[in-house]
């Protein structure tokens, strides 16, 4: 009895652990999707260069952590993200935008540019 009760018990034990290696653990990081958008002509901003930073301090002084260009659609993908606020500008406009990451969520964000830049940025 004691030997079907520890191969029973055996059993169970391994069936736990390939059922909860199965599962995905939960994410840590996500992601942010930005569409680049001039309201006033109803244009998508194509060929853009998006800046990403940590904080608005930051981003007016160019320290950004990630750069990227927007495609024919005026998106830009930043991918893996540690969750935290986040801001956001573009080479040839002066409006920026702010969201906040969740770990495990996909962002999609809208940065309206209206104000063309005075000086290259």
């Amino acid at each position: 009895m004691k030997t079907k009760l520890l191969f029973f018990s055996t059993v169970m034990i391994a069936l736990f652990f390939a059922i909860s290696s199965c599962t995905s653990p939960n994410p840590t990081v996500g992601t942010l999707t930005i569409t680049v958008y001039n309201p006033s002509s109803g244009a998508l901003i194509v060929g853009e260069q998006v800046y990403l930073a940590t904080s608005l301090t930051n981003l007016k002084q160019g320290i950004y952590i990630r750069t990227a260009w927007t495609n024919n659609f005026g998106l830009v993908y930043f991918g893996d993200l540690t969750p935290g606020f986040y801001f956001y500008d573009t080479e040839h406009w002066e409006d920026y935008g702010a969201t906040q990451l969740y770990a495990g969520l996909d962002f999609y964000v809208h940065l309206y540019v209206n104000t063309p830049a005075v000086r290259k940025k």
